[in-house]
């Protein structure tokens, strides 16, 4: 498992765990890592044969809906 991303709140990662799972990709929802957990922060974990493909659909996703997705770790951190 791979971090795709972290979210600021669990309902907004539980939302996007669910778009991405429409098109077929496996997320887990976790805590995000102690240091960014305040507020409720969450971390986005896929596998990682499905990272590349996650990564797109939530960059197309962020483009038509600003604020709500950090930007993702470079392509080559591993998890």
């Amino acid at each position: 498992m791979r971090l795709l991303t972290l979210i600021a709140n669990s309902l907004d990662g539980r939302m996007l765990r669910d778009i991405l799972a429409l098109d077929g990709l496996h997320v887990q929802l976790v805590p995000a890592p102690a240091e960014v957990r305040q507020g409720g922060a969450v971390a986005l974990l896929i596998e990682d044969d499905e990272f590349d493909r996650a990564r797109a659909t939530l960059a197309r996703w962020a483009a038509e809906h600003p604020g709500i997705v950090s930007d993702p770790p470079p392509a080559t951190d591993p998890a």
